[in-house]
């Protein structure tokens, strides 16, 4: 069985403008939101830019077995986080996050307006507002907060595929996420670990509806992963500038220490008794 392969855009080249909404019906005859890119409604697909990724299951059974996983290997899913934390020596911001943000964001506001000029038919509801519709959205860029103060540490955007796919005849097939190096070339048994700088191929696969009651919004799906920088290769930052406004008197350069010499000992003797 033949499948087309989705034209991933890089994102200097992705027209949100050209993401259009319409709507369908499923087989059951309920109400289904379609997004499409451009007048062919083709798959609303891109390249992301470098991000750092924290907890990455893209290789195996996915999230099969972990904690807030299935107990059923067949409804497993891989996934991967894209976060703005910095890395290198910026120690403030990941300069690539914003425009993927900014894209994704207008994405999600054109399916809100969407929703709110259609809710009677999607959510059932009447005469809400814009912001009352806004707060039944999921949206895909969605913040991070520290778990012990509370406080807003940043912002992910969160990909998630199924580990088997349906293959059009009744069944299922084992599916696997292509783990690429930074040019692209595929790797064979690649694994993807948090703190790598990943690049990832995004897809809309659907946008839900009546999720958690009134709940909608798009989920996000990807097919191959890009490890840009492993972790152990990511520079830190070259200075600490907390630390640059101490002075002591008997403050001295760094000296790497000598490596300690073991001498050559025959140890012949203990053996000859």
């Amino acid at each position: 069985m033949m499948f087309s392969r989705r034209v991933f855009l890089p994102l200097s080249q992705f027209d949100q403008s050209e993401v259009r909404t319409t709507i369908g019906t499923d087989r059951k005859g309920a109400v289904t939101i379609n997004l499409g890119y451009g007048t062919d409604m083709k798959s609303v697909a891109l390249v992301t830019p470098a991000a750092m990724t924290h907890w990455p299951r893209c290789n195996g059974e996915g999230n099969y077995g972990t904690t807030w996983g299935p107990t059923d290997p067949t409804k497993a899913k891989f996934s991967v986080d894209l976060a703005d934390t910095p890395w290198g020596t910026d120690e403030t911001v990941n300069p690539h996050f914003q425009g993927l943000a900014d894209v994704l964001t207008a994405i999600d506001d054109k399916v809100l307006a969407f929703v709110h000029a259609n809710q009677l038919k999607i959510l059932g509801r009447k005469s809400l507002s814009l912001e009352e519709v806004k707060m039944l959205q999921i949206r895909t860029v969605r913040p991070r907060y520290n778990k012990d103060t509370g406080a807003l540490t940043g912002h992910t955007v969160n990909l998630s595929s199924p580990c088997f796919q349906w293959d059009g005849m009744g069944g299922k097939y084992k599916a696997k996420v292509n783990v690429c190096d930074y040019k692209g070339d595929s790797l064979n048994e690649g694994v993807v670990s948090p703190g790598d700088i990943v690049a990832v191929t995004m897809y809309a696969k659907q946008v839900y509806t009546g999720v958690g009651g009134d709940k909608f919004g798009i989920q996000w799906a990807f097919e191959d992963v890009s490890i840009i920088c492993q972790r152990a290769k990511v520079i830190g930052p070259m200075m600490q500038s907390a630390f640059s406004t101490q002075t002591y008197d008997f403050a001295h350069e760094y000296e790497h220490p000598e490596s300690a010499s073991v001498p050559d000992i025959d140890m012949s003797e203990q053996f000859n008794n």
